[in-house]
């Protein structure tokens, strides 16, 4: 039964008529979105949930448990966006959508509750993430790790899976870098991948040093806000957002990010902040600076990685950034490294922030994909640009059953252009 008013306009950043309607049901994204390409079935591809975002906008139809399910099943990824004719802003369509389950969600409030619980109190709180982080980092590094996995099962045995296998100490914002007066630019140092992911931080700070760019680690920086926003709490990713600019605008040079997801939603705060009228200019600013690690290097600069690489496009990086090429060119450039393109390269692992977690089985279905490629294609090496991928990629290579290392790229091309390999 249809409800007498549009529910969205009665609720906080409800996606626009205008977005909405700029789509023309055209069918070009059906076979660039992984949830269709595994299910089949229209209302799990772009087109479709834009299609139920439209009925619930226009009040001919109530946001329903099945709408709710086939919003969630989606892994905003953004391949769509990237083939779209029509210039469908899918993302920002998407996370108004995860807004309004975020405030009226049919089933499952109480999940959503611990969820957005530990995204605002565990992952966006430096001291509060450090601590919880902090045994896993230890037991990653241990030698009882082996024995643990092989008791495990099911998700636990995943998850542990997933677990980088060497996780180098943490890099914060107050402790390493070049001082902020002689610095050339600022590394963003982010949430989970300093704790988990310090060893990519000290390998981008040397790749740059090496081209001649001094990075500082500038304090007051935090957490980016993607996942929050991801899954519709908007406010309070604004309000990282707006912790982070007034941390760094005042800095110099670009803001390197080496997480394609942080990257891709730091790039888009004027976005973000479009109708905060003190911020939006600020935040439009902040975004201009900011750089992917991958875009300010040359070729040119050397190096040899002598072994078979697969690349892999994390998604918010080829698709939200449109970054395909560059990484790929930095690679090819490393004497002795033999480039290896597996089918679906740029196609979803199933990582997508805590999607692993929170849609485990369509997860596990597109990591098997993944997994698949790599045991017919052997690399040595996998790269990605990405945490959560780097995560992803490192249960999948254990389901191929292929002795491979995953590596973030900035590690590769750190290995390749020095002996100084020391986390």
């Amino acid at each position: 039964m249809a409800s007498e008013k549009p529910l969205w306009p009665l609720l906080a950043d409800a996606p626009s008529d205008a977005d909405l309607s700029r789509c023309v049901h055209c069918g070009l994204c059906l076979n660039a979105c992984p949830t269709y390409l595994i299910t089949g079935l229209e209302v799990e591809s772009p087109r479709g949930r834009i299609h139920m975002a439209k009925l619930v906008s226009d009040g001919r139809s109530e946001l329903t448990a099945s709408i709710q399910a086939h919003w969630e099943l989606c892994l905003q990824c953004r391949a769509c966006e990237a083939i779209c004719p029509s210039g469908v802003p899918y993302g920002r369509i998407q996370e108004g959508a995860r807004a309004q389950l975020d405030a009226a969600a049919p089933v499952g409030k109480n999940a959503r509750r611990i969820r957005k619980f530990v995204l605002r109190n565990v992952v966006a709180r430096p001291r509060v993430l450090a601590t919880v982080v902090a045994p896993a980092r230890w037991y990653a590094n241990t030698r009882a790790r082996g024995l643990v996995r092989r008791l495990l099962r099911g998700r636990l045995r995943v998850i542990e899976s997933q677990l980088p296998h060497r996780v180098g100490a943490p890099f914060r914002a107050t402790t390493g870098g070049t001082d902020a007066d002689r610095a050339d630019g600022v590394l963003f140092t982010g949430c989970v991948m300093g704790e988990l992911f310090g060893n990519v931080h000290r390998a981008t700070e040397r790749v740059y040093e090496r081209a001649g760019i001094r990075l500082s680690a500038a304090a007051g920086q935090g957490c980016c806000g993607a996942l929050h926003a991801h899954d519709g709490d908007l406010e309070f990713a604004r309000r990282l957002a707006r912790k982070n600019i007034a941390a760094l605008e005042r800095t110099t040079g670009p803001i390197v990010v080496n997480s394609a997801g942080c990257g891709a939603a730091m790039k888009e705060y004027g976005d973000l902040l479009a109708n905060d009228e003190p911020w939006a200019r600020r935040a439009q600013a902040f975004g201009a600076r900011v750089k992917d690690a991958s875009e300010l290097l040359s070729p040119t600069q050397g190096g040899a990685f002598a072994e078979t690489v697969a690349y892999q496009d994390a998604c918010h990086l080829v698709h939200a950034q449109r970054i395909k090429d560059g990484p790929r060119a930095l690679l090819a450039s490393l004497e002795g490294c033999e480039m290896i393109e597996t089918p679906g390269a740029d196609v979803c692992c199933g990582a997508a922030g805590i999607y692993s977690l929170v849609q485990p089985a369509m997860s596990a279905e597109l990591r098997k994909r993944k997994a698949d490629q790599f045991a017919a294609a052997m690399p040595a090496v996998i790269v990605t640009a990405n945490p959560g991928c780097h995560m992803q990629y490192e249960a999948a290579v254990g389901e191929a059953g292929i002795q491979a290392r995953v590596m973030h790229l900035m590690e590769v091309l750190d290995e390749a252009g020095s002996d100084d390999r020391v986390g």
